[in-house]
């Protein structure tokens, strides 16, 4: 099939259902080309090992076989596979996702609560512009919902884990429904909510809902004409509550606006929505009709035309928050980036991944710094393997960890808790080179003739001037150093060679 070069795919794995998007950009509007949503309910097959059951997976599965064909007219770098709730939880979705990924031909990036929440916030955004006005923004999925406040960009950000797929289960077993089962559903949401009340008090003008549960009961209440077009009210939300408690269960539901994919898992997202709006005191929300997907197309399509990055605006905000040495960083940051030619087509992470990685592990390399001199690589790393970070998936992190944990002393293998993260000893030497060249912060370039060469994949030869190793004798003692630390840690082989 032939590919559409200006398209973008985002595909969203989400713990109720999957959901496709294929767009392009018209005058900087979001043409949608294509939409595909199966119902896979992957939250549904969690068993009390907290383990994919083989009948989710094999849903799922089915699911993506149908979204691979559908996605071979995209190319590969203007693809972007989500996995949320249900495979952040599952200890077997290594399992899942090397099957997955084997049907789509591309990586599937999991991505945390909060990157959720502003990915969210980022696709509400372009559907609902308030001018000034500041918005709550809240989402929710099948084992997550996602509050955001935020204006132009997303202030405060939370993820709780309250879903339409998990309250259901649990607080209507076998789609019985109750008036008991229902306060016991309203009253966990509001605890799960209460903690961060406060912190959005005050912070929020207009209220919008996104994802299929606030566009289901925005559906309920136009053609019921229980509120506006578009609106969700608290009268309104009294009077399906009304509805639902009418029936003992899921099978006897008779709600006009209600479609029978949404009847199983109706009361437990009911039951969430009535939760936010009882404990944050929303009169009225708006309905969007942009999601995850769309905010993942935009932040997709920023990435490549290298605009609006959010994740160079991590970076700079994780250097300034740890008062990292930004001279040292960029001095770094430029010898990688010089010498990275060399390494490139032997590099195991993809190219345009791997400068990236490599730039930032050198911005960030000091991190760790702010809190012990010793040992600060390892504090580092920690950070960047658990911290929060707009923009960035998990195994991204857990890359550029790897990066930061290795740039010095006894290399130390990845964590093997991230999936589809593998050393990429490479790019590691190389930022190691660079800091032991700059380890006395120095603001004059390094000399052009000093040279590396990388003859196979595993041999780097590293070309000093006889006259300048004479005149570095220190560096040159670390130089001979890490050839052993190399030799111990890593399949890497360094030469060192004197030219005259």
């Amino acid at each position: 099939m032939p590919q559409n070069t200006e398209s973008y795919a985002a595909l969203d794995l989400g713990s109720n259902s999957f959901h496709l998007l294929i767009a392009s950009f018209q005058d900087d509007q979001l043409k949608v080309l294509d939409r595909h949503k199966d119902m896979v309910r992957l939250a549904a097959g969690l068993d009390e090992n907290g383990n994919l059951s083989d009948e989710a997976q094999s849903r799922a599965l089915d699911s993506l076989a149908k979204m691979a064909n559908r996605l071979s007219s995209v190319p590969k770098t203007r693809i972007r596979v989500v996995g949320t709730n249900t495979l952040r939880a599952a200890n077997n979705a290594a399992d899942f996702m090397s099957k997955a990924e084997a049907l789509l031909g591309v990586p599937i990036n999991i991505i945390s609560g909060t990157e959720e929440a502003r990915l969210v916030y980022l696709g509400v955004a372009k559907d609902f512009a308030p001018g000034e006005r500041s918005r709550l923004v809240a989402d929710i999925g099948g084992g997550s919902t996602e509050i955001v406040a935020g204006n132009h960009v997303p202030r405060q950000l939370e993820s709780l884990p309250m879903g339409c797929v998990n309250f259901s289960m649990r607080y209507f077993p076998n789609g019985e429904i109750s008036e008991k089962g229902f306060k016991k559903a309203v009253n966990a949401g509001r605890r799960l909510i209460s903690p961060f009340v406060e912190q959005y008090r005050g912070q929020w003008q207009d209220a919008v809902g996104s994802s299929g549960t606030i566009r289901a009961i925005g559906r309920i209440m136009d053609e019921q004409n229980l509120s506006d077009a578009g609106h969700i009210t608290r009268a309104g939300m009294e009077a399906v509550k009304e509805q639902l408690l009418s029936a003992d269960n899921v099978t006897k539901l008779d709600i006009k606006g209600l479609t029978d994919d949404r009847g199983d898992v109706f009361p437990g997202g009911f039951s969430v929505l009535y939760a936010l709006f009882q404990e944050l005191d929303i009169q009225a929300m708006h309905v969007s009709t942009f999601a995850v997907r769309e905010g993942i197309v935009y932040d997709l399509a920023g990435r490549l035309h290298h605009r609006n990055d959010t994740r160079d605006q991590t970076i700079s905000k994780l250097i300034q928050q740890f008062t990292i040495d930004s001279k040292q960083g960029d001095r770094v940051a430029a010898l990688c980036e010089k010498w990275f030619p060399v390494i490139q087509t032997h590099c195991t992470t993809p190219a345009s991944e791997a400068i990236e990685l490599l730039r930032w592990g050198a911005q960030l390399h000091e991190l760790g710094l702010a809190i012990a001199h010793g040992g600060y690589h390892k504090h580092g790393a920690y950070i960047l393997t658990y911290a929060d970070m707009p923009g960035f998936s998990r195994q991204e992190q857990a890359r550029l960890s790897f990066l930061v944990l290795n740039h010095r002393r006894k290399p130390k293998p990845p964590s093997t808790l991230v999936y589809g993260v593998t050393p990429d000893w490479l790019l590691a030497t190389l930022l190691r080179l660079a800091c032991i060249f700059y380890r006395r912060r120095q603001t004059i370039p390094l000399r052009n003739d000093i040279t590396l060469h990388c003859e196979m994949p595993d041999t780097l030869s590293l070309t000093l001037p006889a006259s300048w190793m004479e005149d570095n004798p220190l560096v040159v003692a670390d130089l001979e150093e890490e050839v052993e630390l190399l030799k111990k840690g890593t399949d890497i082989k360094l030469n060192l060679q004197v030219s005259n």
